[in-house]
C-alpha cells in the first residue's frame, strides 16, 4: 500500500515528498489514527485511505482471532481419523463439530 501511495499520489499532492511520507500516511492510515497532516487528494485518494482503513480493522480482527483460538493437542483418534481435538478431548466430538 506503501508503494501504492507512493507512486499514484507524490506528483498529486505536496505532503508525499519521500518513501517515508508514503509509510507514515500508511500507518496512520491502517491503525485508523489519522492525524490529517496529510491527505490524499480527489475521491481516488479517499478511496485509496479507505481501502487501506478497512485492511487495518480486519488485521486486527484477525490478530484478535489468532490470540483467542484455543490450541488443539495431537492425539490420533482411530474412530474419526482426525489427528488434532481439543485439549479435553478423550474422544472425537460427533460429526460436524470438529
Amino acid at each position: 500500500m506503501t508503494a501504492l501511495v507512493r507512486t499514484a499520489f507524490a506528483c498529486w499532492t505536496s505532503h508525499i515528498q519521500s518513501y517515508m511520507d508514503a509509510l507514515y500516511f500508511t500507518v496512520t492510515s491502517l491503525t485508523t489514527t489519522v492525524y490529517g497532516d496529510i491527505v490524499l487528494p480527489d475521491i481516488s485518494g479517499r478511496t485509496v485511505s479507505v481501502v487501506i482503513m478497512i485492511g487495518g480493522v480486519t488485521l486486527f480482527f484477525q490478530l484478535v482471532q489468532v490470540a483467542m483460538r484455543t490450541t488443539k493437542v495431537r492425539h490420533a483418534d482411530t474412530s474419526c481419523g482426525l489427528q488434532r481435538h481439543d485439549p479435553d478431548a478423550s474422544t472425537a466430538k460427533p460429526a460436524g463439530l470438529h
